[in-house]
């Protein structure tokens, strides 16, 4: 049986003892009691009668004489303390001595004698008279050995009767409460698929059907609450829009895959602090705002990721309770226009940029085409000098255009497929295609190639991205420099190409994607740079799924680092 069975029956069985004692003990004195109160009366009786006798004929003691014949009592009698009758095996000096204490006390008493209480004695008193009647008394030893035997062969029947009642009551009632309360321990666990089976007793078959019904009402809501958040997580997952949800405390609580994609390098963020966990003062300073007026924040707000400038269309929206009076946390939306904002920006400034870049040739071709009209086509080295820069010119203008038209193609990336390339060699024949540039310039190239390095490109705009970076660093480095090429087998294959040129500054590093812009605007319209070289290099990166960074000092060369992911 279990531990509170066992509790339970020595309880009951210890109870019951005790019980027995207490019935035993009052029960042998009320016996004793009532047997001696009623052996008093009858002798008392007796003794009344045989004064009567006595009073009414003093000389007939006859009577006395048949009644001590008849009757198995002792009898003496005394008048004046003089002995008027006495029976014959009446053991006087055996009753003085009983009596020696209350003999001489005047009053009628009844006393038990002998060592077991198996004889008793009547001092009546009556005027002068005084009656001493000594009859047999009921064995009380033997009558309270009897009830305490009778007593204890009750309770021997009465323990396996209540062992049985405790292990029916174990069996009817501990047990499926003992039942129940695993049931529960294990749905407080998570267990909903936990069940009790039924049972037959009334008092306990209410309680099983509430647990079981109470079971199945949990594991439908928790597989309601698991569909819910299923389709919750899908719908984070495959919002386009990068979302974060923040609670009363400040801590994070939800991160979708968007936002880890784009602010976190598709790492998982850690739980924490907004301000912690979120890098961006903009984001942090409308959350907290949130936070404290408990009203939406909307702005439109820019954000650094690499040398990339990304626009936001930003949300943060505080979640109120039902009753919309205490703050449960904030939502922030985070929508990427960057593109939205190029394609209004490319409107704005493609009129200008490209009228711009346009102006200088045409404008030189229109003023020597005009000085031609007026004459100077008549002295022969003054019309190859102008036929020369109007060449020029045409062969400038018709690289723009070529430029621009590549890098249309390129951001519509429909006809670049991609496939396995070895980064290694492809860097390797490019810087044999540009030897001949650096030699101009007395510039040599180191290499440091790891072999065979692997990565997921298109070889074509591959080669176009190595000679850019590597035409970029001669043109900007002065003579008798140094240029290092790097390519490393990592997690990503890695590309670094470093020029000891003029350097960038900090300012204009991030700028240095965009079309048409120029760190120095003589150097590179002499070196009949366009403008849209490191545009194209970053669009053909992107489309390869890789990034491109810089880092550069002024006066202290700069290096360009293309991470591309290998096969």
């Amino acid at each position: 049986m279990r531990g509170f069975t066992n509790r339970l029956f020595t309880f009951l069985v210890v109870l019951m003892i005790l019980s027995f004692l207490l019935i035993g003990f009052f029960l042998t004195n009320i016996v004793s009691e009532q047997i001696s109160k009623s052996k008093e009366a009858e002798l008392k009786s007796q003794a009344e009668q045989l004064l009567e006798i006595i009073q009414q004929d003093p000389d007939a003691p006859g009577e006395i004489v048949s009644y001590d014949q008849v009757s198995l009592k002792q009898v003496w009698i005394q008048k004046d303390e003089q002995t008027i009758f006495k029976s014959s095996d009446i053991d006087e000096a055996g009753i003085k001595k009983v009596l020696a204490p209350w003999i001489n006390t005047g009053e009628s008493k009844f006393y038990r004698f002998q060592e077991n209480g198996s004889k008793a004695v009547l001092v009546y008193r009556q005027e002068d008279y005084t009656v001493y009647l000594v009859d047999r008394l009921t064995d009380l030893r033997g009558l309270i050995r009897t009830i305490w035997q009778y007593l204890t062969l009750t309770l021997v029947t009465a323990v396996p009767i209540i062992f049985f009642i405790v292990r029916y009551i174990y069996r009817s009632y501990i047990g499926p409460i003992k039942e129940v309360t695993y049931a529960s321990k294990l749905l407080t666990e998570g267990n909903y698929k936990v069940r009790v089976p039924e049972s037959t007793v009334t008092e306990t078959k209410d309680l099983y059907i509430s647990t079981n019904r109470l079971a199945r009402t949990l594991q439908k809501l928790n597989n309601e609450q698991k569909l819910q958040r299923n389709r919750l997580e899908t719908t984070l997952g495959n919002i386009p829009s990068a979302i974060l949800m923040v609670d009363k405390q400040g801590q994070v609580v939800i991160v979708n895959d968007t936002y880890n994609d784009t602010f976190n390098k598709g790492l998982q963020v850690l739980e924490g602090h907004y301000e912690d966990v979120i890098t961006f003062p903009s984001i942090n300073r409308m959350i907290k705002e949130a936070i404290y007026s408990e009203k939406p924040i909307n702005e439109t707000i820019d954000i650094m990721l690499n040398v990339h400038k990304k626009y936001f269309d930003a949300a943060v929206v505080p979640v109120l309770s039902r009753r919309r009076r205490k703050l449960e946390g904030v939502v922030v939306v985070l929508h990427d226009i960057t593109k939205l904002k190029s394609l209004e920006q490319m409107r704005k400034d493609f009129v200008a940029n490209v009228s711009h870049e346009l102006k200088t040739p045409i404008t030189s071709i229109k003023g020597f085409s005009e000085t031609l009209l007026d004459g100077a086509k008549n002295d022969p080295d003054t019309l190859d000098m102008f036929l020369e820069i109007i060449l020029k010119e045409s062969n400038r203008i018709q690289g723009l255009v070529s430029e621009l038209l590549e890098l249309s193609k390129i951001e519509q990336s429909s006809h670049i497929l991609l496939g396995e390339v070895n980064l290694s060699q492809k860097t390797e024949s490019c810087i044999e295609v540009v030897n001949q540039l650096a030699s101009k310039k007395n510039i040599s190239i180191e290499t440091s190639i790891a072999p065979d390095v692997m990565v997921m490109a298109e070889a074509s705009k591959l080669k176009q991205v190595i000679i850019n970076l590597l035409s970029n660093a001669i043109n900007y480095s002065h003579e008798g420099a140094v240029i290092k090429v790097n390519v490393k087998d990592a997690q990503d294959g890695i590309l670094e190409v470093i020029d000891e040129g003029m350097g960038i500054a900090k300012e204009e590093q991030a700028r240095i994607f965009e079309r048409f812009y120029r760190v120095d605007k003589a150097r590179s319209r002499d070196s009949g740079g366009t403008g849209l070289g490191l545009a194209i290099v970053k669009h053909i990166i992107e489309v390869f799924g890789g990034t491109i960074e810089v880092e550069s000092a002024l006066g202290k060369g700069s290096i360009f680092r293309v991470c591309l992911k290998k096969c």
